[in-house]
């Protein structure tokens, strides 16, 4: 079943993107900062138009968020689709998104966070390899675009294969080789998604997560969610990504992210590693969610490559 997942094209040269909006409220600033950064690098920009758009937190009504994005999907002449930020709202559209016009498009598309439930709803209902990534506002428009970001991510649309550079990892697994799907993103929006049609069926895969500012020990129950589901058992690896501001606040006992580490390489026969540079920080490397992986563990860390992940035609 594994081989049945649909791979975009591979971008050759400069691209036509298209910035789209399916979650919060865009900031005008940082998305006009995107959009003279790409153009500044010979790419083509056209824009959702909700993403100027504003309902409650939203980047538009539910109708126009899915709509502005659906205008870009049709779009032939658009290679590569980003999301301009995350934040919440994909959780409102699952419903509504078009699957079929999914599963027939052979377009980039990229997104984190937010864009989690996106990712693995495409792999789900259109079989579609997308990838989790930088975001047009967030990484592109900050004013301080990362070198090493843009390295794990231009290459990486326009190649087969990809080797991200070696992670540190405190663990004592032996040395081994691990291949599969890789797949995974935000934890709240997996977790989410368990229990709907929208969860990936994925058995021996390398599953990586990240996570924004919630407690260690409200990230330990996510895992034990995934768990008690069944989902973390199937898997040939674990990866934590990045856990920005996961903190224990004050209390009795101040619970810490180093413990649920623990407690998962206790509770699991598979590697759990940790320090994957990935998630809510400007360093980020860019993933196939879908994509085969290989994981090669070493001593005191561990290397990730892609490959396959790409269909041969040019765009």
């Amino acid at each position: 079943a594994m081989t049945a997942f649909r791979l975009p094209k591979r971008l050759a040269g400069p691209a036509t993107i298209g910035i789209f909006a399916l979650s919060g409220l865009v900031d005008p600033e940082a998305h006009g900062r995107s959009v003279a950064y790409f153009q500044s690098r010979g790419h083509r920009v056209i824009v959702a138009p909700n993403v100027s758009a504003q309902w409650r937190y939203f980047a538009g009504s539910d109708q126009e968020r899915i709509d502005g994005f659906h205008q870009l999907l049709a779009d032939p002449a658009i290679d590569v689709l980003m999301a301009a930020r995350g934040g919440y709202g994909l959780t409102r559209l699952l419903p509504r998104i078009d699957f079929t016009a999914l599963a027939a498009t052979d377009k980039i598309i990229v997104g984190f966070s937010d864009l989690t439930a996106f990712s693995l709803a495409a792999l789900t209902k259109a079989r579609l390899v997308t990838f989790a990534g930088p975001m047009a506002a967030v990484d592109f428009g900050n004013g301080d675009v990362s070198p090493f970001m843009e390295k794990n991510f231009w290459p990486l649309l326009a190649g087969s294969t990809h080797d991200v550079a070696s992670v540190a990892s405190d663990h004592r697994y032996p040395p081994q080789t691990i291949e599969g799907p890789v797949w995974g993103g935000n934890l709240s929006l997996l977790t989410h998604l368990a229990g709907t049609p929208y969860m990936p069926d994925i058995d021996g895969g390398i599953l990586f997560v990240e996570e924004l500012a919630e407690e260690p020990y409200a990230v330990e129950r996510l895992f034990y969610q995934l768990y008690h589901a069944g989902i973390l058992q199937r898997q040939r690896a674990l990866i934590l990504a990045d856990f920005d501001e996961c903190k224990p606040a004050s209390g009795r006992y101040p619970y810490s992210m180093g413990e649920v580490v623990e407690s998962l390489r206790a509770l699991l026969n598979i590697p759990v590693l940790t320090g994957l540079p990935f998630g809510h920080l400007r360093e980020k490397i860019t993933l196939p969610i879908g994509g085969q992986a290989r994981l090669n563990i070493g001593e005191g860390g561990c290397s990730l490559a892609f490959y396959a992940y790409n269909s041969g035609h040019k765009g």
